[in-house]
């Protein structure tokens, strides 16, 4: 079947690609720049493993675990980005769950677990909105002990300072903003250990601060400029720095716009979402370089093409390849993209543009930038004319 598709494309084709050079660099660079207005102004939507969060290890009372029924429970609690997998073993379970803001939200959710733990008699609201105070209202007067018992049922454990004094029915807790936020994790805790303890006990959970994320985005932002100048590095020595430039180049382009993309569609930017950046790297540089082994070939071959004429030429050699490459590799996306579910949306998604701007950009971007580069087929050609002789002799 694919030796038959392929067949199907003309393998004499003449498209005149570098015709739309300059509308293509000039499209792209708006596309580019926009790309990076949208980082820094807007921002991207971290996920948790560069913002930080809850990990929750959960374990089946009886039978196997069912994901999709975990993951429909744990997305209509309101807590943001929940990620599920399987962990360890076909009964047990890795809850990870975004870092909780101290807002107004995740009080509501402490109402919630408060109410359904201690009895509807109580309530918990906000302090004022330049604090991170919390009040505590019970149906009954309490003792500083009875008050310490009764928060910790929504995971906050109270300092002798911030006990009330003598018996009362209300309680306002003093914070900082950055203690109700660490407060709110617990909540959290709590709001999946009551949404889920019918059918699942919890065997262990774990805080992870931003200052982990951070490291992280770090060591991720590293490994993209590693890979970039390892490949650029790679070009420039198996041909010449024109080629190496023209690939960084493109390189570049389908790195920035797929960031952009996230922007746009405010899509999830995780560890996965980092190495789709990468993996799209990879095989944008992987079709450029077919194109550029052609285009060295055809500047030995055909010494009287000149560069456009050539560049040309090898694109249209070499379309039926990229075609057929970009062709299956775009449904085998297709298909993640469409029954990959949440967990592997944003790779998918991310996966999908940059087979079409890797396959864009191997033809206009890398190619064009070999046009305002100046190479000059005549130094392959005189190099060929020396091998000749060389061999003939």
């Amino acid at each position: 079947m694919l030796w038959r598709a392929h067949h199907l494309i003309n393998k004499r084709t003449s498209f005149d690609f570098l015709a739309k050079r300059r509308l293509a660099l000039v499209a792209s660079t708006i596309i580019n720049i926009l790309s990076l207005v949208g980082v820094f102004t807007l921002g991207l939507n971290f996920g948790i493993d560069f913002e930080g969060g809850i990990a929750i290890q959960v374990r089946a009372k009886q039978g196997d675990i069912h994901l999709e029924n975990l993951r429909t429970t744990t997305h209509g609690l309101g807590i943001g980005e929940v990620s599920l997998q399987e962990f360890g073993d076909n009964k047990s379970a890795l809850i990870r769950v975004q870092r909780q803001e101290g807002n107004a939200q995740c009080v509501a959710h402490a109402d919630q677990v408060m109410k359904k733990r201690a009895g509807n008699g109580w309530s918990v609201v906000p302090g004022a909105a330049d604090t991170g105070d919390v009040t505590f209202t019970s149906p009954s007067a309490l003792d500083s002990g009875g008050w310490r018992d009764a928060v910790s049922t929504v995971g906050l454990t109270l300092q002798d300072r911030q006990l009330p004094r003598g018996n009362v029915n209300s309680a306002k807790i003093e914070m900082s903003h950055e203690q109700r936020a660490e407060w709110c994790q617990q909540v959290a805790i709590k709001l999946v250990e009551d949404a889920i303890g019918g059918q699942y006990e919890l065997r262990g959970t774990e805080s992870v601060g931003p200052k982990i994320g951070e490291e992280l985005m770090h060591s991720g932002v590293i490994a993209v400029l590693a890979t970039l100048g390892a490949i650029c590095i790679y070009v420039w020595v198996r041909f010449e720095w024109q080629f190496g430039v023209a690939a960084l180049i493109a390189l570049l382009h389908d790195v920035i716009s797929t960031v952009g993309l996230f922007v746009v569609l405010h899509l999830d930017f995780s560890l996965t979402a980092l190495a789709a950046v990468l993996t799209i790297a990879g095989y944008s540089i992987n079709d450029t370089v077919v194109i550029f082994d052609r285009v060295r070939e055809n500047m030995r071959r055909y010494r009287k093409m000149s560069l456009i004429e050539l560049l040309n030429f090898s694109i249209n050699e070499t379309l039926a390849r990229t075609l057929m490459t970009s062709g299956t590799v775009f449904v085998a996306v297709l298909a993640l993209v469409l029954f990959g579910g949440p967990v592997l949306y944003s790779f998918s998604v991310a996966m999908l543009w940059g087979v079409i701007v890797g396959t864009y950009s191997s033809i206009w971007i890398a190619s064009a930038c070999l046009v305002y580069m100046k190479l000059r087929p005549e130094q392959f050609r005189a190099k060929a004319a020396e091998d000749e002789k060389e061999a003939k002799a």
